[in-house]
């Protein structure tokens, strides 16, 4: 039992970190950063920020919540 609320509690902690990586890369984006500056200066890999920048991008009105529904829709459909 206590497996199961490990792994909700988790997911939930992943989709949160997420969440908050979203919303700091479309605020760089905002100040017209670069994916190369917006990876450096959050300390990740570009191959991390490029999904959610390439979506930012696209659908700049969107929400963070919005954009992880469209990443992790695409990722699952494009692993």
């Amino acid at each position: 039992m206590c497996t199961i609320l490990d792994a909700a509690e988790e997911r939930g902690v992943n989709r949160g970190e997420t969440l908050k990586l979203i919303m700091m890369v479309q605020k760089k984006i905002k100040k017209g950063d670069s994916i190369a500056k917006i990876a450096d200066d959050l300390v990740e890999d570009e191959i991390v920020i490029s999904p959610i920048y390439k979506m930012v991008k696209e659908y700049p009105e969107d929400t963070e919540r919005d954009i992880y529904q469209r990443v992790t829709c695409s990722h699952h459909l494009n692993p």
